[in-house]
């Protein structure tokens, strides 16, 4: 009779320990998940895992700027009064979004000396409805048809 009773309770004992085993791992994966996609302000997408399908596992969050990208801020007026020099070139350009298209694949950015047009679709991005706030530009400067803009490679808010 009594190895009767300790079966149950053994079988018991060893449901919860399993259990608490798997809610322990379970919740250990989503922390570090949640702490990984926290910590940048930023996002740009893989252009490898574009042509791979949309998996999440493959999305990457931006870095901040490394050491050989320039993080000279360029003026707008700058870049508009002398657009052969800038031409090709990458520049940092931080200012207020004044205008932005619906989708957020271009924006027009002001920095109190000259405003300019940010297309960010050649580079596969797009940004949320930010207009009014202020942004960090890291891109190229492009000069075509007598218009000068930059092509944005990733943006910082």
């Amino acid at each position: 009779m009594l190895a009767s009773r300790k079966s149950p309770i053994l079988a018991l004992v060893f449901v919860l320990v399993l259990s608490l085993v798997l809610v322990l791992v379970g919740c250990s994966e989503s922390k570090a998940a949640v702490g990984t996609s926290a910590e940048n302000k930023s996002v740009t997408l893989d252009d490898t895992s574009a042509e791979q399908g949309s998996n999440l596992s493959q999305i990457e969050t931006s870095q901040p700027p490394k050491q050989e990208e320039s993080t000279n801020i360029v003026r707008i007026s700058d870049i508009l009064t002398n657009p052969d020099v800038y031409k090709g070139q990458a520049v940092v350009v931080k200012g207020k979004i004044i205008s932005e298209c619906p989708a957020g694949c271009w924006f027009t950015l002001n920095d109190g000396t000259g405003t300019i047009y940010v297309d960010l679709n050649p580079s596969n991005l797009v940004i949320p409805q930010k207009r009014g706030a202020t942004a960090t530009v890291y891109g190229e400067v492009i000069r075509a048809s007598g218009h000068t803009y930059i092509i944005g490679k990733k943006v910082e808010f």
